[in-house]
């Protein structure tokens, strides 16, 4: 609760506080350096240390790069162990050494991959996509739509021929949403996550900006730069030695975008106090990479705001802006700690509401609620 206004009328103070707006779902992509792997069960050290994380931040929604093929089966293991009672998806497009896997608190009703290993010929590369874009659609409590949760893993190394190879898979990428899933589903949310293998700040010589083929006005995907709330730095890669570059991507679509609540690269070496449970070496014990996390608040859940306060004759009067057939709560309190609920379930008809009743206290607070 924030408080919003604080006013004295007559003998009776009011004081009003909006119901904050709650993130709608979290977010993360991790890279989680599972190439050669030899070990991927849930007793590995690098896995505890993946799980750790997990369970400290409690993303809704994980995206992960770089799970071992031959391992894939034991990501159901690592849910069971760290994110008991989330779904899974596995079933993308792989190298033959690595493939992407998203993990959700919430149903996961359909996943595919797309652009497995096709050609790179129309996008100006002799060659194949290395790995795929991977989907999985997920209905997020209060979106009016199914939300669209895409990952990819772009070519990496900076020598002219990666380079120009990842160019490409960016352009297929970008074709795919501009010509396949937006003429289909341009009304639902959508965000495009993963390891892009490029810094768009800090590009290698031979970069032909694989980054700025994705983020345009066509896609409608949008640049975010969270950075770690300590160090101030964007940076992602390489934690286990110097961290010089960004290479992982949370890129939503314009209506995420303008509801992003919070975001942040994640490093555990910088947790101060460190919670139990967390370890202060987990980020380099897990990965090269560190995590991206990103909070997002439901589309059409403003906040609203206080229009009036009036007491007169033993009667206080509030109106507030709404949203037709939510619903609102009025509680009362004389201490700020104990509340009682005066009005429930005020279902609005349009933009404001009015709500008047008789008060006998001198001092008193007044709340205003939301629902859900």
């Amino acid at each position: 609760m924030t408080p919003l206004v604080n006013c004295c009328a007559t003998i009776l103070l009011v004081w009003l506080a909006v119901s904050a707006t709650a993130s709608a779902f979290s977010l993360l992509t991790y890279n989680v350096a599972g190439n050669r792997s030899t070990d991927w069960s849930t007793n590995a050290p690098q896995v505890r240390a993946i799980g750790r994380q997990m369970i400290y931040l409690r993303p809704d929604i994980i995206t992960f790069n770089e799970i071992p093929f031959t391992n894939t089966y034991q990501m159901a293991h690592f849910v069971e162990a760290f994110l008991p009672g989330y779904h899974l998806a596995t079933n993308s497009g792989t190298d033959g050494f690595l493939r992407s896997v998203i993990a959700s608190r919430f149903p996961i009703t359909r996943s595919q991959k797309w652009l497995d290993g096709v050609s790179l010929i129309p996008f100006g590369f002799d060659g194949n996509f290395t790995r795929d874009l991977f989907e999985a659609e997920i209905p997020v409590p209060g979106f009016p739509d199914p939300l669209h949760v895409f990952t990819t893993h772009l070519k990496s190394m900076s020598d002219a021929t990666s380079a120009a190879r990842r160019a490409a898979e960016a352009s297929a990428v970008s074709n795919f949403f501009v010509t396949t899933f937006l003429p289909a589903n341009g009304r639902r949310p959508y965000v495009l996550t993963g390891d892009l293998n490029e810094d768009v700040n800090h590009p290698p010589s031979s970069s032909r900006h694989p980054i700025q083929r994705l983020v345009n006005a066509a896609t409608g995907l949008h640049l975010t730069t969270p950075l770690n709330p300590v160090s101030g730095s964007e940076r992602t890669i390489s934690i286990r030695g110097t961290l010089n570059a960004r290479f992982d991507y949370i890129l939503p679509c314009g209506v995420l975008y303008s509801n992003i609540v919070a975001s942040q690269v994640f490093r555990t070496d910088l947790v101060v106090p460190l919670p139990a449970g967390l370890e202060k070496s987990d980020d380099a014990i897990a990965s090269d990479h560190l995590p991206v996390f990103m909070e997002f608040r439901t589309p059409d859940d403003q906040p609203f705001r206080l229009l009036a306060v009036g007491f007169k004759n033993g009667r206080v009067n509030l109106e507030w802006e709404t949203t037709a057939a939510r619903g609102y709560d009025v509680e009362s309190s004389t201490d700020l700690v104990s509340w009682l609920t005066l009005a429930t379930n005020l279902i609005a008809t349009g933009t404001n509401f009015i709500w008047s009743d008789t008060r006998t206290n001198a001092w008193q607070f007044f709340r205003l609620l939301r629902q859900p």
